[in-house]
């Protein structure tokens, strides 16, 4: 359940006889006839897989691109994201979602390695106080900025979305994250 713009990435791989459930941001296709199309794909996949060993039972069938419950919709209003569409999927079909994005720690480990970087001197920039900040913090890295532009709401900053878990700054603009990280490390 992708939009139609990344079916290109997935040239020549066969959609006849799906082995999982990729899920994304798609608004235009979150709807009942994909989502039950999804559902019954994931119950027909863990029906075949016979065994008790949880780990190899998931296997990967459902994959989530990431996990935000809303996005900044082009009308500059919060949208519903993936991230409930993935859970519904989880608790109905009795599966765990690998996710391959934020706010995975593997994401984050993923990226920091093919920069080179180490954790304690990596910082987040984001305006997804979950996604980004939470994330990250989880993850590790030596600093979370929240930034209160795209998709941030007042009042993100108080740890009650992220349990207790809250950024190391928050910044009017990434302008202004930026500016001060090379003012702090030059």
């Amino acid at each position: 359940m992708e939009e139609d713009l990344i079916h290109h990435d997935f040239k020549g791989v066969s959609m006849t006889d799906p082995n999982c459930v990729l899920v994304g941001l798609a608004p235009s296709r979150f709807d009942y006839e994909t989502l039950n199309e999804a559902y019954r794909l994931l119950i027909r996949l863990n029906s075949n897989n016979n065994t008790t060993d949880e780990s190899s039972r998931q296997s990967h069938r459902l994959i989530a691109i990431h996990r935000a419950t809303n996005y900044r919709d082009t009308d500059h209003n919060l949208s519903l994201g993936p991230g409930g569409f993935i859970s519904l999927l989880e608790q109905t079909t009795n599966s765990t979602a690998h996710v391959v994005g934020k706010p995975s720690s593997e994401f984050y480990k993923m990226a920091l390695s093919s920069l080179g970087v180490e954790k304690k001197d990596a910082i987040m920039i984001g305006d997804d106080v979950v996604g980004d900040v939470k994330g990250a913090l989880d993850a590790g890295l030596g600093a979370a900025i929240l930034v209160k532009t795209g998709k941030y709401v007042v009042g993100d900053e108080n740890g009650k979305k992220t349990n207790g878990v809250v950024p190391t700054f928050t910044m009017n603009s990434i302008v202004e994250a930026v500016d001060y990280i090379l003012q702090t490390t030059a």
